[in-house]
């Protein structure tokens, strides 16, 4: 299995569509691209799938504002939804945390580049200095 590739029939996607409302990158996740998720984003602004019926809160709200994460939102600092998502214990959520403030210092652009080496939904992040 190749990481940082789209699933089979999702490569029209842009780049960006793969980076999920909290911050997790679904491009190189294994749940995704074994066809047993279909990702965070994919489907709903296209009007394959009904936003009304997912039930994360921070998807709901991140794409109702026509944002593509929360590092887009002017509230991220005082949002008790993805605060509270933050706020949660796990390893992972740090992370998502620390994607969505490395979105807001330096752009998807950047971030892509370095999501696209990972092996799972989160990883490294270091930001590549001048």
């Amino acid at each position: 299995m190749q990481t940082g590739m789209p699933p089979p029939g999702k490569g029209q996607e842009p780049p960006v569509a793969y980076v999920g409302c909290c911050g997790a990158y679904c491009g190189t996740c294994r749940a995704l691209q074994d066809a047993c998720c279909k990702g965070c984003k994919l489907g709903y602004r296209a009007g394959l799938r009904d936003l009304a019926n997912a039930r994360c809160r921070i998807r709901v709200c991140c794409l109702n504002k026509g944002y593509e994460t929360c590092a887009d939102c002017p509230e991220f600092d005082s949002c008790e939804t993805v605060q509270g998502f933050f706020n949660k214990n796990g390893y992972k959520y740090r992370k998502y945390r620390e994607a969505l403030e490395f979105i807001r210092a330096h752009g998807y652009g950047e971030f892509i580049a370095a999501a696209t080496q990972w092996t799972g939904a989160y990883g490294s992040l270091c930001h590549s200095r001048d």
